[in-house]
């Protein structure tokens, strides 16, 4: 990339970033439009993110995306929400319009297509079972009940969080309905019982063995599951396990992807080439 005085910034505010491949992905499409535009990674302390989200006025930033654990925090700091960002609390993208910090969330619409793809048919009649309540899992959740999916189970580690994303559906898709749990809990009726099995948390990064606490020997070939995390090698070990079950999968990269495609419209105004960042992404 040729980077001049001209050349606009985007950047990843999150921590870790090392891993992240938003850089390859987002540049490439820059190339591709012919933008003077660079997105760098910035790894940002949770003490420190107030400082580094209004450093971005400061520098002149078009916007940023913002990534684990920094969803929920950064919302509080926004000048205004848009979209599913009032709805869940949480965001991912930062768009900066006449000084002030306009804060989005693409999560839900980059995993719902990218569950999509992989479905091949409606998603209403469907049950999902999704594991954790963070930013990401607020997202998908929003999603899912906007597709007006038959039921969703939410199981995390901490009750108090589950309980507070079921509040959050309940006041806004009365008529979902909700079961609650916490990963200690006995699961194997609600696998059984989902078709869509989502991991919404960090469980799985590479380096990390360890899979959710999940009764993977209930899926079958009738089975969808979904690990939103993503690795260098493409592999979590719940992916793994779930193909040994003869289930359908869908790694993070799509729902990487389809986000990503969101933020640079939100951006630049621009539809970007998806082909184009979905060579770079993929292994």
């Amino acid at each position: 990339m040729d980077i001049t005085g001209g050349t606009k910034l985007i950047g990843i505010l999150g921590f870790p970033v090392s891993h992240t491949l938003s850089p390859r992905m987002h540049n490439s499409a820059f190339n591709a439009l012919g933008l003077d535009i660079s997105y760098v990674p910035l790894e940002v302390k949770p003490e420190d993110l107030p400082d580094a989200i209004h450093g971005l006025k400061a520098m002149g930033f078009l916007g940023a995306n913002v990534t684990v654990p920094h969803k929920v925090r950064a919302a509080e700091l926004m000048d205004r929400l848009e979209g599913d960002a009032v709805i869940t609390g949480a965001i991912n993208t930062i768009v900066l319009q006449d000084g002030r910090l306009i804060g989005h969330n693409t999560d839900g619409i980059g995993f719902i297509k990218s569950l999509e793809e992989v479905m091949k048919n409606d998603l209403n009649n469907a049950s999902a079972l999704l594991i954790g309540a963070g930013g990401a899992a607020r997202s998908i959740a929003v999603s899912l009940a906007e597709k007006n999916i038959k039921q969703l189970s939410i199981i995390n580690r901490s009750r108090q969080r589950a309980e507070e994303l079921a509040d959050l559906l309940k006041r806004n898709f009365p008529a979902l309905p909700l079961e609650v749990r916490t990963l200690d809990e006995a699961n194997e009726d609600l696998v059984i019982s989902s078709k869509i099995v989502i991991n919404a948390t960090s469980i799985g990064l590479e380096g990390d063995l360890k899979m959710p606490p999940l009764a993977v020997d209930k899926l079958t070939k009738d089975h969808v599951v979904c690990d939103i995390v993503y690795t260098q090698s493409q592999e979590t070990p719940l992916l793994s396990a779930a193909r040994g079950k003869g289930a359908n999968t869908m790694g993070g990269l799509g729902m990487l992807l389809h986000q990503g495609a969101a933020a640079i419209h939100l951006w630049t105004g621009v539809d970007p080439p998806i082909d184009v960042m979905r060579e770079a992404i993929e292994p």
